[in-house]
């Protein structure tokens, strides 16, 4: 393959979000550009390094090693770059237009959106927050291929270029409906044992997993009788039944009003549920980013 005469240094940005988003058409969105005149620029990396870059595997398209390689080896001259020249203007939300997507749970969007959406409503009228759902398969990979700005939930392990800001932790209780057979006898784990569970797997399992690691080191187990995606569908089916959830406190405390359930403490000991904010590192010293992760921030706190 004939190597492209004189390459043009733009060709990197390119190579950059081609490698980001892993998707010609993204790619060409990222960068504000055209869809073929991101698959030409393609062509003349593929020219360039001798390499395919992108490679169909399962249905979507993978770097190749090669290209992984030389990733790992342009980022940091590209980031240095942009730091560089980006504009130094102040952001100024009150007449910002920029629109950011954030990634949750619907959990994580309960208990975060009420504070933050009326408040951003007022400080940045014009600005707009699009609001992405949890879906099983994903997680922290969103950030990697640029599908979302950040992410606010609990992801043990993120890479080395992610960013991660602590939001709010809170503990998880059980819930049983009104009038449940266990009320009148001693609740402990044999009582908790004793019933079907709902089981919240909410992409992390988070409490799920605690308890399971728990019972066995006991030589004990639950009986799952169905596995949610959704928190807050739980406290109506426990109301009609004689089944028991495990789930956070804030979320058992809010439902008390509108389901016929009672809070139980949770029969072992539980570490509480971390919930952070998430993002890539291209995005740490970007303004408009920056200011709406601080004001997520003061809006917790």
């Amino acid at each position: 393959m004939p190597a492209v005469k004189n390459p043009d240094l733009n060709l990197l940005q390119h190579f950059d979000a081609l490698m980001t988003c892993r998707n010609v058409s993204r790619a060409a969105e990222h960068l504000g550009i055209t869809q073929p005149a991101m698959s030409a620029a393609m062509h003349r990396l593929r020219q360039l390094f001798g390499d395919p870059l992108l490679v169909r595997e399962g249905g979507a398209w993978q770097p190749t090693p090669r290209a992984h390689e030389l990733h790992q080896h342009f980022r940091p001259l590209l980031e240095g770059w942009r730091r560089a020249t980006r504009a130094r203007d102040a952001f100024d939300p009150a007449h910002s237009a920029h629109t950011l997507s954030l990634y949750a749970t619907d959990y994580v969007q309960y208990t975060l959106l009420p504070r933050l959406i009326p408040r951003l409503a007022v400080d940045a009228p014009h600005f707009q927050l699009r609001i992405v759902p949890a879906r099983p398969q994903h997680g922290l990979s969103m950030l990697d291929t640029n599908h979302v700005d950040l992410i606010a939930g609990y992801f043990p392990d993120p890479t080395p270029d992610l960013r991660t800001r602590f939001l709010y932790q809170e503990p998880a209780v059980c819930i049983v409906r009104e009038g449940h057979p266990c009320l009148r006898k001693r609740w402990d784990l044999d009582a908790y044992l004793r019933y079907g569970h709902l089981d919240l797997a909410a992409h992390t399992r988070y409490f799920s997993t605690a308890i399971d690691r728990i019972l066995m080191g006991q030589n004990r187990s639950r009986r799952i009788a169905a596995t949610l995606s959704s928190y807050l569908v739980c406290p109506f089916i426990v109301q009609d039944s004689d089944l028991i959830a495990t789930m956070p406190e804030s979320i058992a405390r809010a439902m008390k009003g509108s389901a016929r359930i009672v809070s139980l403490k949770v029969p072992m000991t539980l570490p509480p549920i971390a919930v952070s904010l998430y993002w890539h590192e291209r995005y740490q010293d970007d303004p408009a980013h920056a200011w709406l992760r601080q004001y997520l921030a003061s809006v917790i706190g």
